[in-house]
């Protein structure tokens, strides 16, 4: 479900996960432009550079590129990859999410059938990432 966002809403920043107050340009916490805010065109960052064009081979990898480097994720880390989407999912659910083709905030709903049979087996890390706080050492202190 969408829902649109209001003056009083807060949004959830993409780079840092900060909440947002509507009507903000950028985040408090890590300084990224919040959507729909004024963006200065830099070139080579925001907007091409004119000045900038390749000739026919440069940026091609050569045979002195270590193939390991561009091969795709090992097993274990496609399964780590997949273990993070679950737990998010997990840790998502009932929530807000910041719909990140707009200024509105997706209702998430249930986790998936997979991501509560990973939890219930002990495959999935059911603890707040470092960034946050855990809620019950601040009400200890």
């Amino acid at each position: 479900m969408v829902r649109a966002m209001t003056d009083s809403s807060t949004r959830i920043c993409p780079w840092c996960s900060t909440p947002i107050l509507a009507g903000a340009a950028a985040c408090s916490k890590c300084g990224a432009a919040v959507e729909g805010a004024a963006v200065l065109d830099i070139p080579s960052v925001t907007v091409p550079d004119p000045r900038a064009s390749l000739s026919f081979d440069e940026g091609l990898v050569t045979g002195s590129a270590d193939a390991d480097a561009i091969q795709p994720p090992s097993e274990a880390v496609r399964l780590e990859m997949r273990k993070m989407e679950l737990e998010a999912e997990i840790a998502n659910a009932g929530g807000s999410v910041m719909n990140p083709n707009g200024d509105e905030a997706i209702l998430v709903g249930r986790p998936s059938q997979e991501a509560i049979e990973a939890l219930k087996a002990g495959l999935l890390d059911d603890t707040l990432p470092a960034s946050e706080p855990d809620p019950s050492e601040s009400s200890a202190q």
